[in-house]
């Protein structure tokens, strides 16, 4: 005859119990500590990229006009378009489009300076949206040059005349 015997049952202590919740709450710590984390780091990462991106740039250029200009009696210009160029002149208008014909952008000629028989413009066109396939950038109403984000971002510099 063999005897089995039950076996012996094992007393649970507050200290056992208390081992064991003590072990979920800290997994429990433990997890919302790394996602909050994980959170941060993503959010960091989106904000960083919005940062070292603006949504606008500015196109900084020149138009050079050779022969054809005169000399100006307005503040800031050494000179201004004269036979057949009067339209470049203090003021005149630069017009920054999309690839649609979109107005995106406009400013003016800010200055001019004299070098001989050129009359080379600045401008700057702030506040310009990021994203078109290129920029089309018209002086007066010459027509248009296109360029791509880079190169417009870069400055521009035109000529007109001979």
């Amino acid at each position: 005859m063999t005897l089995q015997f039950a076996p012996v049952p094992t007393e649970h202590t507050e200290s056992d119990e208390g081992t064991d919740s003590r072990f979920w709450a800290g997994f429990a710590v433990g997890v919302c500590a790394a996602t909050v984390v994980g959170a941060l780091t993503a959010t960091g990462f989106l904000i960083h990229d919005r940062i070292h991106t603006p949504p606008m740039f500015t196109v900084d250029g020149t138009v050079t006009l050779i022969g054809g200009s005169t000399y100006s009696d307005t503040a800031g210009f050494e000179c201004e378009g004269d036979r057949g160029y009067d339209d470049i002149a203090p003021s005149t208008a630069v017009r920054i489009s999309d690839e649609a014909g979109v107005l995106l952008a406009e400013g003016s000629l800010d200055s001019s300076v004299r070098e001989g028989d050129f009359c080379t413009f600045f401008f700057s066109v702030p506040d310009v949206p990021r994203g078109a396939s290129f920029y089309d950038i018209e002086i007066s109403h010459r027509g248009s040059v296109s360029y791509d984000e880079t190169e417009a971002e870069s400055g521009v510099h035109l000529t007109l005349g001979r």
